[in-house]
């Protein structure tokens, strides 16, 4: 009769953001860092986030426009996310949260991985279609 529901709040792990970031793109890795900043009652740091985030992703793609088309496809297909995705884990693993800390945590817990995945796609395609349609210009 008296049930009390304790709302934990959920944050993105380092894994989850890595992955993340790797998999699907420069977008999900701004949402996840900023969403983690949001959660913990930084908005600020969410804030910033924001500004320093889009300012890294019209500098990723001016610079994906200057690789040459005779390049390997390896250098902005791979070699990018992964220092982009490991530069992500570290901002969350040193200015959020460990997962081993949110696992603790009486007022965290990590998100689905099905959230991950689910929001992960959806600003994936909206990558693509970002940059479909300026390498039409």
């Amino acid at each position: 009769m008296n049930e009390i529901t304790i709302n934990e709040l959920k944050m993105y792990s380092p894994p989850q953001v890595f992955i993340g970031s790797l998999f699907c793109g420069p977008f999900s890795m701004l949402y996840f860092i900023w969403k983690n900043f949001k959660t913990m009652g930084q908005s600020q740091k969410a804030t910033y986030t924001i500004i320093y985030g889009v300012l890294f992703i019209f500098a990723l793609i001016g610079c994906l426009q200057l690789v040459p088309p005779r390049i390997n496809p390896i250098i902005p297909g791979i070699i990018t996310p992964f220092f982009y995705s490991l530069a992500a884990y570290q901002i969350v693993n040193s200015l959020q949260m460990e997962k081993e800390a949110i696992q603790r945590s009486t007022n965290y817990n990590t998100q689905s991985n099905w959230r991950v995945a689910t929001y992960g796609v959806i600003l994936y395609l909206a990558w693509i279609a970002v940059t479909f349609s300026i390498q039409q210009i």
